[in-house]
């Protein structure tokens, strides 16, 4: 797998009015509608709206992110696969996948498209080539912004070399990490891990 360095949100980025215009929400309507884990809420909405007034689109996805990460606490084992993201902020805590849902509603409700991404983060930013540490699950979300620009609202940065893409889709349900058949005894357990290793 090939990462980046994470880029600078783009500076050509379209108006909120040629978001709002029908070419965009022709093509990338199924990024701009609810979904079961990333419904719509009249208070989030408002939110949503407050932030795309004060802010140009450029900016919105970082204070999104700064939006989230005031009203949710990073605690695992609170939130399941299928809390919606109104839940996890209703409880003030959850993982990955509920700050990643929580900010799709706010970039939806505001009008840009936005999409889920799952995949894994490298734990370690100062890794040594060869050295082969423990990879983490992990999502965030990317806006499009004139193209797509990822970002990490958990972590508040931008997506880079540390996240690697498994895939993309309008939340977790399209895109689980590990979805399949298990047959086996009642007294098994499945357990996975993922190895990374930098390579350069």
């Amino acid at each position: 797998v090939q990462t980046a360095p994470a880029p600078l949100p783009p500076t050509d980025v379209p108006t909120w009015e040629r978001l709002g215009a029908d070419p965009v929400a022709d093509e990338f309507v199924e990024y701009l509608r609810p979904t079961t884990s990333t419904p719509e809420h009249a208070e989030l909405t408002a939110a949503a709206r407050d932030l795309a007034a004060r802010h140009g689109p450029r900016e919105f996805i970082p204070a999104v992110g700064d939006w989230v990460r005031e009203r949710l606490a990073y605690r695992r084992g609170t939130t399941g696969v299928h809390t919606s993201a109104v839940e996890a902020w209703r409880r003030g805590e959850g993982v990955c996948q509920d700050f990643a849902h929580l900010a799709l509603v706010l970039m939806r409700a505001a009008g840009m498209p936005a999409r889920y991404v799952s995949g894994y983060q490298h734990p370690c930013a100062t890794a040594e080539v060869g050295e082969t540490v423990e990879g983490q699950s992990h999502a965030w979300v990317e806006g499009w912004l004139g193209g797509w620009w990822g970002f990490d609202p958990t972590n508040a940065v931008p997506a880079g070399e540390q996240h690697v893409v498994v895939a993309r889709g309008r939340d977790y349900n399209d895109v689980p990490p590990v979805r399949g058949v298990y047959s086996g005894g009642s007294s098994t357990s499945l357990g996975v891990t993922v190895a990374v290793t930098r390579l350069a």
